[in-house]
């Protein structure tokens, strides 16, 4: 079964004149439309690829190999591109805007602003999914830091702290 809103790493099933079927385990065959399909990387039936899996517009299991900004289960500032009825959408790196449901915000949201959100799969309707309600996954334990122990601290690349840690600082007393 693939996991919708993370990386997969799936086999190629299949080519078809729009795209590459990918084995999707208990969900079926996955899209991944021609215009992702890796140039410079094999993708001949039983070849694996690495692909990013979410749901289209018509709620149906794609996949891309373009790098969005966040995945499920992770926090990023994401800029809001929309404000409507249906609620505030973000841009996230992929064609499909990301939704933030009203029932999420903290605050009113304008378009334009940047605003830092928790992304997850809902669970009635698999849809990724993002919230401002950053409390409910956050550590509630205390830290224990001591005056002397020294932090390691994670510093990010510029514009691209949603990905992997860069460098490292340590900070002592």
């Amino acid at each position: 079964m693939a996991l919708v809103g993370r990386y997969n790493s799936l086999q190629v099933v299949k080519h078809t004149n729009f795209g590459l079927y990918l084995d999707g385990g208990a969900d079926g065959e996955i899209l991944l439309p021609n215009r992702y399909i890796p140039k410079d990387i094999p993708s001949e039936d039983e070849d694996w690829l690495n692909v990013f899996v979410y749901l289209d517009s018509d709620d149906k299991l794609i996949a891309t190999t373009e790098t969005p900004k966040v995945q499920v289960g992770e926090f990023a500032s994401l800029k809001v591109v929309e404000v409507n009825s249906i609620g505030v959408f973000l841009d996230w790196g992929l064609p499909k805007d990301l939704l933030l449901p009203y029932s999420e915000e903290k605050r009113q949201m304008t378009a334009g602003e940047y605003v830092v959100v928790h992304v997850y799969l809902d669970k009635h309707t698999r849809r990724i999914t993002a919230t401002a309600r950053l409390d409910r996954y956050l550590d509630k334990t205390p830290a224990s830091y001591t005056r002397a122990r020294k932090l390691i601290c994670w510093l990010p690349k510029p514009r691209t702290w949603a990905s992997r840690p860069s460098s490292t600082t340590s900070i002592g007393a």
